[in-house]
């Protein structure tokens, strides 16, 4: 009889240990796709909207976005942008200092966050909507895209955004 519940124990114990693990799925991306413009204009297009705003941008200064952060390893901007059914605010923000230089010209990606130590040439994006307090869409480290920055002949900068974003709640 103690060999029988020796045998149960043995048993349960082994079966314990062969409890299959299993990853959560892959995580949900919408497309954002954004141009900012040297004449201070900002269009969004994503969740099937488009926003568009003229005269919104703040933080580093069209028309060559130069930087207005002081000793910090980022700088970037952000825009308002309206549609006739709600607004959203688009910020996006760029790794090192550019500190009263023009943005550099070139491809940027993703990033979860811009830190002291991230390497250049990376973004980082957020962009929430007036339909949701919580939630925002954001970049990742995992999620592709890139942000071109083009130079037009009076010097002035093009940025357009095309890149995966998820969707970030703080509800919790």
């Amino acid at each position: 009889m103690r060999h029988k519940h020796l045998a149960s124990i043995l048993l349960l114990v082994g079966a314990a240990g062969c409890v299959e693990k299993t990853e959560p799925g892959a995580v949900p991306t919408l497309t954002l796709r954004a141009t900012v413009t040297d004449t201070n204009d900002c269009s969004v297009n994503v969740l099937d909207k488009a926003y568009a705003s003229k005269g919104q941008i703040r933080g580093d200064v069209p028309s060559a976005f130069v930087g207005t952060v002081a000793n910090e390893s980022y700088h970037g901007f952000g825009c308002w942008v309206g549609t006739t059914d709600g607004a959203g605010d688009l910020i996006v923000l760029f790794s090192q200092n550019n500190f009263g230089k023009p943005l550099a010209v070139g491809t940027y990606t993703p990033a979860l966050e811009v830190l002291d130590d991230t390497p250049p040439m990376r973004f980082h994006l957020k962009f929430r909507t007036s339909e949701s307090a919580t939630e925002r869409l954001t970049t990742t480290d995992e999620t592709p895209g890139t942000v071109v920055v083009e130079a037009t002949p009076s010097g002035g900068r093009i940025i357009k955004v095309n890149t995966e974003v998820v969707r970030w709640s703080s509800a919790f």
